[in-house]
């Protein structure tokens, strides 16, 4: 692949030599950044990408990405099999020293884990202040769960962790999907502000959780539709459901 950056498409239009009636001429397997593609179209040039064979001869205003990966040269790698000395602002790390862009579902998925542990604290400072010391505690439960799910996604290791606030999954399940019998209450079909402070925050917690659950199927989903990594999708949806459970726990406050 050739990849192209903005400082690598402003040295092809100084020399203008792969420019011709506002044509930029590049080898077919060439690729632009972002802010390359941006550069271009202040330009007003249309990229025209041709065969090998017709292209014009290189000139070493850059390196590409196939050359560095055949010398197997630079700091880090990249997801197509290329390699960079110097880590460009619109990539980032997934693991180890592999760059993907930070539009990578992976990336994505890692934000969302970020928002949720961050509306989790600001939960827990309201509990605490309302003197909830026992949902403080059920929380930081959750919220180290929810690091454990991020830390065996990053290191790309299983996921080890079964039991959330000592429920196992069927315990889970069994009292998610049968309120009544364990909580005595029928299934919150119709959330309103009017089920109290605690409830309407744990509910919100609960819908953000099943949006990270949402972008982790995103990062992980293959070809066939089932994902990657199942044990990571199993535990963001027992985590939804504990979440469920919470709110039932703490109707009333």
């Amino acid at each position: 692949m050739n990849l192209i950056t903005e400082d690598g498409l402003k040295k092809i239009i100084k020399t203008g030599q792969s420019i011709k009636n506002n044509e930029l001429r590049l080898p077919q397997n060439s690729m632009l950044t972002p802010s390359a593609k941006s550069l271009l179209a202040d330009h007003k040039l249309k990229l025209i990408l041709i065969d090998e064979t017709e292209a014009p001869p290189k000139t070493n205003v850059m390196e590409t990405a196939s050359e560095m990966a055949a010398k197997k040269t630079g700091k880090f790698i990249l997801e197509t099999g290329g390699y960079l000395d110097d880590k460009p602002e619109y990539m980032t790390q997934v693991y180890g020293n592999l760059l993907v862009n930070k539009d990578h579902k992976r990336i994505k998925l890692r934000g969302e884990i970020d928002l949720l542990m961050g509306e989790i604290m600001k939960v827990q400072i309201r509990a605490k202040a309302l003197e909830r010391n026992s949902l403080v505690t059920d929380l930081q439960e959750v919220f180290n769960y929810i690091g454990e799910l991020s830390r065996s996604e990053i290191l790309n290791e299983a996921l080890s962790t079964s039991t959330i606030l000592g429920f196992n999954e069927q315990e889970i399940r069994a009292m998610s999907h049968n309120p009544k019998k364990y909580f005595n209450h029928e299934h919150l079909f119709n959330i309103t502000y009017e089920l109290g402070e605690i409830p309407i925050l744990l509910n919100s917690l609960r819908a953000l959780i099943r949006k990270t659950e949402v972008a982790c199927y995103e990062a992980f989903k293959q070809a066939d539709g089932t994902v990657a990594r199942g044990d990571l999708m199993q535990g963001y949806n027992r985590l939804s459901s504990v979440m469920y459970i919470m709110i039932f726990r703490h109707l009333g406050y």
